[in-house]
């Protein structure tokens, strides 16, 4: 039997905090070891996902079904090498969420039919270990799109053109209001924008470091993201 919804954001809610926080902390471990302590001093490196809460990401993860964590603050003046340093400390959030999707998966392989046979508590295991593959993948992939203020945004900064920076800079101010338009768009329209965009890679990501047969008993079990 699938999980009700009281037992999926049971398992849910604490992974979605440890992805986070691991997010956040990965972004702040990048810029300190790239020469900016800026994050590192206000407690930024930190699995506490109390340190990385935004209440308005929170309200919107709600309201909307996505949201935003704090911001890790970067002072690009004190790294060694702003332009590569920048995109390398973007990318390392997205890229620990996708470790952490890596891992999840690669416990579950050898043990899933195991725990699964192990009756309620080595199913609640199998499918706590089972969203967080899902909650990271999902992470990395949203993130990594060039949207502002998502990381991906500020990877494409770093490789545009000096040129073209200007023009993109204008429009940063205006993120929020494009992913929240790209939500309304598929709320009227029943195109689902970003089921597109991350559903997809999400989907042929799990397969491949799943397997097939646990790939498809994790979906037939949770509400796939």
């Amino acid at each position: 039997m699938a999980l009700d919804s009281y037992h999926y954001y049971l398992l849910f809610i604490p992974q979605m905090l440890l992805s986070l926080s691991v997010h956040e902390s990965s972004h702040a471990y990048s810029a300190y070891r790239a020469g900016d302590d800026t994050a590192a001093l206000q407690g930024r490196i930190s699995l506490n996902p109390f340190k990385h809460l935004d209440p308005w990401g929170l309200i919107f993860f709600l309201v909307f079904k996505f949201g935003w964590a704090k911001p890790c603050p970067v002072a690009p003046y004190r790294l060694k090498n702003p332009r590569r340093d920048e995109i390398l400390i973007s990318l390392a959030g997205p890229g620990s969420n996708l470790a952490l999707a890596l891992l999840f998966s690669l416990l579950l392989r050898p043990s899933w039919q195991t725990l699964a046979g192990m009756g309620e508590a080595g199913k609640m295991v199998l499918l706590f270990l089972a969203i967080g593959a899902q909650i990271n993948t999902a992470l990395a992939f949203f993130n990594v799109l060039p949207i502002p203020p998502l990381d991906g945004s500020h990877v494409l900064a770093g490789i545009l053109p000096r040129q073209w920076q200007p023009g993109f800079q204008r429009i940063m101010p205006y993120g929020m209001l494009i992913l929240l338009g790209l939500v309304i768009l598929g709320s009227f329209t029943h195109l689902n924008v970003f089921g597109i965009l991350i559903g997809l890679p999400m989907t042929l990501w799990l397969w491949l470091v799943m397997g097939s047969e646990l790939f498809h008993y994790v979906v037939s079990q949770t509400p796939y993201l």
